[in-house]
């Protein structure tokens, strides 16, 4: 029994943060904040239809499919097999990197067994999956493949180690595969070679960060590391969990990160989860605190000749005084979406903007296990005295037909029917600062913690790296 202690002492643990409303959260911040106390950080999810962004004294950095402690050096970077790898946005994204000084060599880990996303993904992406409103980004169309794994004698699922251990079998299949899927979306145009000529170069690039060891994590463990696992998307969009079809096509849950991560979970030793204060959702799907409602999902989403329409540069031409002071929900959620910045940092679309929900926010809490949580944009929270309310909104409840409800419903139509039970404290003055967070917003925090039944370990103060209030844990916590 002795050795038996001794041995789950040396080991080392793992823990597990997710984004806890729609995405966007600012996981990226949090995680930069957390990467010293860890000796690697590893993505169990998603594929380049993540954007991470963090700021740094170099500029505001976009990351999509390496882990976001690329600034911490020593710090190693895994990317586990419940991703979905491009290999050539992988390229684009390492010389990124590159020109900023970051080398990741030694460093970044891919797992073999992560599924190879293929340009003719690409292309059913763009011509299926219009209506949920997905990145383009082929991701979808990857993680169906690796359920269908073959279409008659071809293979469609491929993985990154496949590619790297026979290059010129697996670039023949995925011409087979791009060819075929042509030929039924004729509309579609892809020139074959360049597709290919991209593939077989990246090959070259990211062969050196293959990891064909299924126990990279595990050994590292074991001998004591401290693994943090970066969820990618959150937990309203999990493919099982989330509001489908306006889903991404992963699991975003904590549960997840062991399975798409290639550790056990014995080795889990707490959860963390990121929520944003002034909530936001890029694409369709329902959203019971949306302002604006319907209105404000058709106006987000509108394109014109295949281009964004309400970009940030045409929403900064509006009057943002006039719009938060409005009495039409519609113009206070643009207002707020104009102060907060919130555009996705790929498709550059205006996301929709709702108030804080804490109906949602304690499902997302119970349902992953949340330990502790962090709330980001809180600095933001001060914009709230210049609405006509003059107070910061919270949804406490749900009423379906009048009738409360104490849960969020399953059916798209059902939770789009849904309507929000709101609560309303004291708009704070003036900006939180990390020095200082005013008497209304810990009122805000105190509420927000009885409610979801989480302790809240630090708010976002600030775009900048190191613009947190932490709080200390009490013995009550």
């Amino acid at each position: 029994m002795k050795k038996q202690n001794e041995s789950a002492q040396a080991a080392g643990f793992a823990d597990v943060l997710v984004g806890l409303q729609y995405g966007d959260e600012g996981k990226a911040k949090i995680i930069d904040l957390l990467a010293d106390g860890y000796d690697c950080i590893a993505r169990f999810n998603g594929g380049a239809n993540a954007g991470h962004t963090i700021e740094t004294s170099r500029g505001r950095v976009a990351l999509k499919q390496v882990p976001s402690a690329v600034f911490h050096d020593g710090t190693r970077l895994y990317v586990g097999s419940g991703c979905v790898v491009d290999a050539a946005k992988l390229v684009d994204e390492l010389a990124m990197l590159a020109g900023l000084g970051i080398d990741v060599h030694g460093r970044l880990s891919l797992a073999a067994r992560a599924a190879l996303v293929q340009p003719h993904h690409v292309v059913i992406d763009k011509v299926r999956f219009g209506l949920i409103g997905t990145t383009k980004n082929g991701i979808g169309a990857a993680y169906a493949d690796r359920a269908l794994r073959m279409d008659g004698d071809r293979l469609v699922s491929l993985r990154v180690g496949d590619l790297i251990e026979d290059p010129e079998a697996v670039l023949a299949m995925v011409r087979r595969n791009l060819e075929a899927t042509l030929a039924l979306h004729r509309e579609v145009d892809c020139d074959v070679d360049a597709e290919l000529a991209k593939l077989r170069a990246a090959v070259a690039v990211i062969r050196p960060y293959v990891e064909p060891d299924a126990l990279y994590l595990t050994n590292l463990v074991r001998s004591g590391g401290r693994v943090l696992f970066e969820g990618a998307q959150s937990t309203a969009l999990d493919v099982a969990q989330g509001t489908v079809p306006f889903v991404t096509s992963s699991h975003t849950v904590a549960a997840a990160a062991f399975v798409g991560g290639d550790l056990s979970a014995k080795y889990h030793r707490k959860t963390i989860g990121v929520a944003k204060a002034i909530m936001s959702r890029v694409g369709s799907g329902p959203f019971v605190s949306e302002y604006g409602g319907e209105r404000s999902e058709v106006y987000c989403d509108k394109t014109v000749d295949g281009q964004v329409a309400h970009t940030s540069a045409y929403e900064a031409k509006l009057d943002v005084a006039a719009e938060l002071s409005s009495d039409d929900a519609f113009h206070v959620g643009r207002g707020l979406r104009i102060l907060s910045g919130e555009y996705g940092t790929g498709t550059k679309r205006p996301r929709r903007i709702g108030m804080f929900d804490l109906v949602q926010l304690r499902r997302a809490v119970l349902l992953n296990g949340v330990d502790e949580l962090y709330i980001t944009k809180c600095d933001l929270l001060h914009h709230y005295a210049s609405t006509k309310d003059n107070a910061l909104p919270l949804v406490t409840g749900y009423q379906d037909g009048g009738q409360p409800i104490d849960y969020e419903p399953t059916a798209e139509v059902s939770h789009r029917r849904v309507s929000p039970v709101v609560t309303r404290l004291p708009a704070p003055s003036h900006a939180s600062e990390s020095a200082e967070v005013g008497v209304e917003i810990r009122k805000w925090v105190e509420v927000v913690e009885q409610t979801v039944e989480c302790r809240v370990a630090g708010i976002g103060t600030g775009p900048a790296r190191d613009a947190i209030q932490l709080f200390e844990q009490t013995a009550e916590s």
